[in-house]
């Protein structure tokens, strides 16, 4: 047979099986015979991972709204480097000025 003839038959095949489909006993039996149920369950887990590791993290890495405030300067690493400080020409050996 060529491949059309197999593309038709199979587009028959999967016509046929989606009208029996709507025409058996499509009473639930299960929870997850419903359809949709799990794209839906899927969400619902997602959301909740979400909602549940947020509650977690989160006590762990809020601060406060001036954590990070002006007058701070721990954290400022340009005053910390030998280059940045005001001495910094004091602190030079010969050899490290280029100077002989």
């Amino acid at each position: 047979m060529q491949t059309r003839h197999w593309r038709l038959l199979f587009g028959a095949g999967l016509l046929g099986s989606v009208i029996l489909g709507f025409l058996g006993d499509t009473a639930p039996v299960y929870i997850w015979d419903f359809a949709l149920f799990f794209a839906i369950f899927g969400l619902l887990g997602c959301l909740l991972l979400s909602y549940l590791a947020k509650g977690l993290v989160s006590p762990v890495l809020d601060r406060p709204e001036d954590f990070y405030s002006e007058t701070d300067t721990e954290g400022d690493w340009s005053t910390q480097t030998p280059a940045a400080r005001p001495d910094a020409d004091a602190h030079r050996t010969p050899s490290s000025s280029g100077e002989g």
